[in-house]
């Protein structure tokens, strides 16, 4: 998992709903915390009983170990419970012979404190903890691929109400003789997710200039002409694995504006892609995606008091979380083949809306593969 001395371990907790290290860890699905250790020779679960032989039977762990029974064990009458809620851990440790034990930046305080006041060293490690985690095996990306695939179809779902509305006063969407608003679509995303046993949160359905903040979730009608930003991006249910999917469209006939930024986002996009591969730095493919804006007049900079042209990353790792390592922005990193990125360069202006386009890639040595089939156009 990491290296570690024989007298060394790490020590991980908190649940798999949120602790994406832990679950990578473990493998195990359980929405209350837990602890785990792993040493250079075996790994440990030391949880509550009420997972106890869920855990048994499905953690891949080397040994899952009852919470209770340690505490039980490791208590003495004139601990405060304070002591008591962490002495078994200290118990188990102690087993295992270490000294020094390595633990997230997120560990909680009150365990820290306990544990170094009992004689143990602690040192704690950047996230990401499991640096590995980077890289996917074969079974990761087809996860990754299944969940992508849940997002397309929501995708569909989305774009199909917005090409199915009429237009009526004021420019306004109507589906079904009801205004149709990001909430609404929104909620047509959101059960499409759940029949594929997806679930989705901060979905966006942005409208003309709320897409101007990349992470605007959109509210109110949907309107013609303007540009509809949707970024759907899915956690299986089973798997845990993210899909992401970014698509922009207008109903109807688009501005001139409007379709030469949507241009330059896909001729960007397109750019960014045939760049991408094993040993490529992040930040170079990211500049050369903001050179290319800048070339056809398209500026970056705070004007009439926001953030204006393209002030994101070009795209993010993917996996257990929607963003992990690698980087493709100007933070850089150099690519390795394995690694699942998103590829997702955007234009957002005052008065014209934002546009974003967004694909999900696995680099190879020699170039990527596009995980993300479904088209991209603007007018529908």
């Amino acid at each position: 998992m990491i290296d570690l001395d024989e007298a060394e371990g790490l020590l991980l907790y908190g649940d798999t709903e949120r602790n994406s290290d832990l679950f990578y860890a473990t493998r195990f699905h359980a929405p209350d915390p837990f602890f785990f250790v792993c040493t250079a020779q075996t790994s440990r679960l030391l949880i509550n009983d009420l997972e106890f032989d869920r855990a048994c039977a499905q953690a891949d762990v080397d040994e899952v170990l009852s919470l209770v029974q340690y505490n039980e064990r490791a208590a003495a009458g004139d601990l405060d419970p304070q002591q008591g809620r962490y002495a078994g851990l200290g118990l188990m440790l102690r087993e295992l012979e270490l000294r020094t034990v390595r633990v997230a930046e997120d560990f909680p305080v009150s365990a820290a404190d306990y544990l170094r006041a009992s004689g143990f060293d602690l040192t704690v490690v950047p996230t990401p903890v499991l640096a590995q985690r980077a890289t996917k095996s074969a079974a990761e990306v087809g996860s990754i691929r299944s969940a992508l695939k849940a997002s397309e179809a929501a995708m569909d779902v989305a774009i199909g109400a917005i090409r199915d509305a009429t237009v009526g006063e004021g420019g306004q969407l109507f589906l079904d003789n009801e205004v149709l608003t990001s909430e609404r679509v929104r909620f047509l995303i959101h059960r499409s997710l759940l029949e594929m046993e997806c679930t989705a949160q901060h979905t966006i359905v942005a409208c003309g200039e709320q897409g101007c903040d990349p992470h605007e979730q959109g509210h109110g009608p949907l309107r013609e002409r303007l540009p509809i930003i949707i970024d759907i991006f899915p956690r299986s249910a089973t798997s845990g694995y993210f899909g992401d999917i970014t698509r922009t469209v207008a109903k109807g006939q688009p501005t001139d504006n409007l379709r030469r930024q949507f241009d330059a986002v896909l001729d960007a996009q397109q750019g960014a892609l045939e760049s991408i591969r094993g040993g490529a730095d992040g930040r170079q493919v990211h500049n050369a995606v903001a050179e290319l804006f800048a070339s056809r007049g398209f500026e970056t900079g705070k004007q009439q008091g926001r953030f204006q042209g393209f002030f994101h990353g070009t795209g993010h790792g993917l996996g257990l979380d929607i963003h992990e390592a690698p980087s493709i922005s100007a933070r850089g990193g150099i690519l390795e083949a394995g690694h699942v990125v998103t590829v997702e360069p955007g234009l957002y202006y005052l008065g014209e809306g934002g546009v974003r386009i967004e694909d999900v890639v696995l680099v190879n040595d020699d170039g990527c593969e596009n995980l993300t089939t479904y088209a991209k156009f603007l007018e529908v």
